[in-house]
């Protein structure tokens, strides 16, 4: 429960900070698929704990997956702090004169780092929980659920930024497994294509 209150209050309190014009409730990142999601993740571990207590009592796994959420807050939190202003919850539609291309720190490095730390976040918690069922779950909602959103939101920032956010893009990976690519617009025809998933 305490992974849940402090990855949530967190995301608020950043949120109030660099980005208080777009801050609502809906800054707290709890959305009704959300709840259903954990509820559905916390019956899993009660009914496991009563009829197999003992796949609940595998401490590496737990420990493994403590780890994880560790590194997915860290990761999701360096992104939010680097990126201050630039980083939101919601998809920017239309740029404007105080949005910027952050390509320094952590986001040099992985593209969308935010995502993927709430990636392993998300796989962090049911790992804790020891929830094989929903380690599975999570990880192909999340995937799908990411891998929609990344292109949508690329499509965007290569109108915004173009062929700097097209080179940014061909030389920094996302990291996320399966989802390599961007949309790109060459000679006015925009076209799908999948960018390099590895750092040039």
């Amino acid at each position: 429960m305490a992974v849940l209150v402090f990855f949530h209050s967190s995301e608020f309190l950043l949120a109030a900070t660099f980005n208080r014009e777009g801050l609502s409730w809906d800054s707290l990142l709890i959305s009704q698929p959300y709840v259903i999601a954990m509820v559905g993740a916390l019956t899993e571990f009660a009914l496991e704990a009563l009829f197999v207590p003992a796949w609940k009592a595998q401490w590496q796994i737990s420990a493994a997956g403590m780890v994880l959420v560790l590194l997915g807050e860290s990761l999701r939190k360096v992104a939010m702090l680097t990126a201050r202003g630039n980083f939101t919850h919601k998809i920017r539609r239309r740029q404007d004169s105080r949005h910027n291309l952050v390509t320094h720190g952590v986001y040099r490095y992985i593209r969308h780092p935010g995502y993927l730390g709430w990636y392993w976040w998300a796989l962090g918690t049911q790992l804790l929980l020891v929830n094989p069922i929903s380690l599975c779950l999570f990880a192909c909602v999340a995937w799908k659920f990411f891998k929609e959103r990344i292109e949508d939101e690329e499509h965007l920032l290569e109108r915004f930024f173009g062929q700097q956010y097209t080179d940014y893009a061909l030389r920094t990976p996302t990291w996320l497994p399966g989802i390599p690519g961007i949309v790109l617009a060459q000679g006015g025809d925009t076209q799908y294509t999948h960018a390099m998933n590895r750092a040039s």
